[in-house]
């Protein structure tokens, strides 16, 4: 059964004239009673009776089948609004993983709006997750979006947009001496320990303190790696250490922590947003548009171009 018959069958009954009916669906009156015959014919009754001397009038079986036709058909008509916005990435279900600054900076928060406009039905899980972890995730396909830090290298199945560039500062104890100033030379980090998350050593944090370290003059001291930036940020709160961060970790109010701008050494950091090559899901191919659209309207904190 064809849903163009169930079209030409409720067209007939709301006009009980088949001329208007033909007219309405751009049809030929010989093509339309063809149609008729057809579906009475698949459901083995006749539906319209067709008097030569009075208008065409629904049988008995054609009233019980009006009603259930019009339903048919507008769940077809449910049914392809939801395979086209389904197409369009309007719909389904996408998982996001995000690393602290990606929140803290607003970059986050900004996708996931975009998401959540009025003509989506987009549902979204989002959850923490430090940078190696999300690259390994996006391989096994246990996250479809990784907000995270910047990498020289990706898996070959993983590609990138930068998201954001912005600048990195120094987190210092508040009661150090280093406070007073309004941005710190690098010769004064001398005789500091330096604290870095573990998986931000390799690729960030390290050759950032060694860049300090070699523009100050001095061989650096650094702690033993901890979890994160927030706890790196804890370790400088309690007295024991400094940390590089992204500036948009400013944001983070722990007692005992003040931040300053470096005086002598300027050095950036990059947000990604991570997904795979070649993502069949539209839902998740709706999250990466965005998320590009995202990155080319935030502009970056440092205004200087990509760095470590």
């Amino acid at each position: 059964m064809e849903l163009r018959w169930l079209e030409s069958f409720v067209t007939v009954a709301e006009e009980l004239h088949f001329a208007r009916a033909a007219d309405r669906l751009h049809l030929a009156p010989s093509a339309l009673s063809a149609q008729i015959r057809a579906l009475e014919s698949h459901l083995g009754v006749r539906l319209i009776d067709r008097g030569r001397r009075s208008r065409p009038a629904l049988t008995s079986a054609g009233l019980l089948f009006l009603e259930e036709a019009r339903l048919t058909l507008a769940q077809a008509a449910r049914a392809e609004a939801v395979g086209r916005r389904a197409g369009r990435g309007e719909l389904g279900h996408a998982r996001i993983a995000y690393v602290a600054s990606a929140a803290f900076s607003g970059v986050l928060t900004d996708v996931l709006t975009r998401c959540g406009g009025p003509e989506t039905e987009l549902t979204v899980q989002v959850s923490e997750l430090e940078t190696p972890a999300q690259l390994e995730a996006l391989t096994s396909g246990d996250i479809d979006v990784g907000f995270l830090r910047w990498r020289p290298r990706y898996p070959p199945e993983v590609t990138t947009t930068c998201l954001l560039v912005e600048d990195v500062v120094l987190a210092l104890p508040a009661g150090s001496a280093l406070a007073e100033c309004e941005a710190v030379p690098a010769a004064l980090l001398r005789d500091e320990w330096f604290v870095a998350p573990h998986f931000d050593e390799e690729y960030g944090c390290r050759d950032q303190i060694l860049e300090v370290a070699e523009h100050g003059g001095f061989p650096p001291r650094c702690a033993p790696p901890v979890r994160d930036f927030i706890a790196a940020l804890t370790m400088v709160g309690g007295g024991l250490a400094v940390a590089l961060i992204p500036d948009s970790l400013r944001r983070v109010r722990i007692p005992g922590v003040t931040y300053r701008p470096l005086a002598d050494v300027a050095l950036t950091t990059r947000l990604v947003g991570a997904y795979r090559k070649g993502e069949t899901s539209p839902a998740v191919r709706g999250v990466i548009r965005r998320l590009r659209e995202a990155a080319a309207d935030v502009p970056s904190v440092s205004g200087r171009p990509p760095g470590r």
